[in-house]
């Protein structure tokens, strides 16, 4: 895990904000203990006299900044987008209500092609990932006060500057990330064109399987859990899965190297697509194929896991990687490793 994150990985883009390398021996059980012990965004948090008093009108018309600074006071997620490092290149996507394309922040970037780019950006981090995880109606866009100097036209295809504009507009609603694009893809994959910026591309997919209507967004957010209007979760699906379908077609053409990784394949999905064949008694040591359901079945929170939801969400990412890695990645990943038996 370190070798690979602070060493070997040169780009990396999301819709759910920055999670910056660190040794995994390190983050991993700070993040288990903040996931179960705090809750960043559940109803009884926001209604608790000191966020009232703290947040009071934000909590009706400005829930991404109130988001933002949670993401600050109780997770920690503090500094400035100048201050993620230039290696790897960390890609955080929004979507711009103004332009409607992929509004992505960077260590020394903002913006998008059509709207325009600025080279530095006074954004905090939380602030970015705010926008990136503003899930609509039930979070709402962060309204981003913009700079009225440093914006340029860009090429579409190489982001390069070429010619200075006036913005025209002072306040920016920037949207969640996964409203545009889920699979963060479009800042490093460009269809029919091999990449310069790295040798091997890892796409995480853990988005659930679109189920029947669940309740209806303000149910859900009774019940703690982010929801969408059915409409948005139709198109988001459809969406998701014509980039898979991209990304897998750039894959088959040799264009690309890499794995899509998709939550919710068990370890015997994996092994069934690959051809390969596994002593049924070895199976024994893996997520049975209900749970990996059930881990990937499991709702967006706002409220905090418990220790066995996240036990069981962050084993079965781990083994549904390694499978998938050994599977397709030729002999880079080939060394197979087990979840340990204890996590804590």
């Amino acid at each position: 895990m370190e070798a690979w994150s602070s060493r070997r990985c040169s780009a990396t883009t999301g819709t759910d904000g920055p999670h910056p390398p660190r040794s995994g021996k390190k983050v991993y059980p700070t993040l288990r203990k903040t996931l179960i012990e705090k809750d960043l965004f559940s109803i009884p948090a926001l209604l608790s006299p000191g966020s009232l008093l703290k947040h009071n009108l934000r909590l009706l018309n400005r829930r991404a900044h109130v988001l933002a600074d949670r993401l600050e006071t109780e997770w920690g997620v503090t500094g400035n987008l100048a201050d993620l490092p230039a290696h790897p290149k960390w890609w955080i996507n929004a979507a711009s209500i103004h332009s409607g394309k992929n509004w992505r922040f960077s260590n020394g970037e903002m913006g998008d092609w059509k709207f325009g780019r600025h080279y530095s950006p006074g954004v905090s981090i939380a602030e970015a990932a705010a926008a990136s995880a503003a899930v609509p109606y039930a979070i709402g866009a962060l309204r981003l006060e913009i700079p009225q100097g440093g914006w340029y036209r860009t090429d579409p295809a190489t982001r390069k500057p070429q010619q200075a504009i006036d913005p025209g507009v002072r306040v920016l609603r920037i949207w969640d990330g996964g409203a545009y694009d889920n699979l963060g893809l479009e800042a490093l994959v460009k269809p029919g064109q091999p990449s310069t910026d790295y040798d091997f591309l890892i796409c995480s997919d853990a988005s659930g399987v679109l189920g029947p209507p669940s309740g209806g967004v303000i149910a859900n957010l009774i019940r703690g859990n982010l929801a969408t209007p059915r409409l948005f979760d139709l198109m988001g699906d459809q969406v998701r899965s014509l980039r898979s379908r991209i990304l897998m077609r750039e894959f088959d053409r040799g264009l690309i190297r890499g794995v899509i990784v998709r939550m919710g394949n068990s370890i015997r999905d994996i092994d069934l697509r690959a051809g390969v064949i596994r002593p049924e008694a070895e199976h024994s040591a893996y997520l049975s194929d209900e749970l990996a359901k059930a881990a990937v079945a499991h709702p967006t929170a706002l409220n905090k896991l418990s220790a066995q939801e996240f036990d069981l969400i962050a084993r079965h990412g781990f083994e549904c990687a390694d499978a998938t890695l050994a599977a397709h990645a030729g002999t880079e990943f080939d060394d197979r490793q087990r979840w340990p038996s204890s996590s804590k």
